[in-house]
This record gives structure tokens, C-alpha cells and sequence, in this order.
């Protein structure tokens, strides 16, 4: 099988066994640059937010959310974005 990186590379189940090999025996090179975690969202630090909501609003947030293949973080990340763009 073949998978594509990020960046366009190509690679098969055996380029990845050999690298696998070669990592458990401590003579792996690398790679390129490897960043662990997902990528970052913004260029600033983040902060985490907490606020309550009725139930059913939660429900209507998880199913839009769903339907359109996003996370709720997403969503609400997106629907801040807008209003504070619709308030200036």
C-alpha cells in the first residue's frame, strides 16, 4: 500500500518497515522534520475556555458540527471568528 505525506512524498509499506527496522536498531536518520501533536492553529499561545450550555444546545452544536466534518472546537472556533467579524 502507498500513502502520501504532507508534503507530496510518497511512501509504501516497505519504505516504512525498513524505517521501522532501522529506528529499532538506533541507526534511524530521519525523516525531515518531525513535529509531534497536530499542527498548530494560530501563531500565538492558545488558552482554554470553559463556559456551560443547556444540553440541547450542546446536541444541535454536535450534530452541525458532525454534518459539516468538523470538530465542536471547530465549530465554536468558527462561529466566534464570525461574529467577531460581523461586530466591527
Amino acid at each position: 500500500m502507498e500513502y502520501k505525506a504532507d508534503d507530496g512524498t510518497v511512501l509504501t509499506d516497505e519504505m516504512l518497515d525498513k524505517m521501522a527496522e532501522e529506528y529499532e536498531k538506533g541507526t534511524w536518520r530521519g525523516h525531515g522534520e518531525v513535529v509531534m501533536g497536530r499542527p498548530k492553529l494560530y501563531d500565538e499561545d492558545m488558552e482554554t475556555v470553559s463556559f456551560r450550555l443547556p444540553r440541547s444546545r450542546i446536541r444541535a452544536v454536535e450534530a452541525a458540527a458532525k454534518q459539516r466534518g468538523e470538530s465542536k472546537s471547530d465549530f465554536f472556533r468558527k462561529a466566534i471568528d464570525r461574529e467577531l467579524m460581523n461586530s466591527r
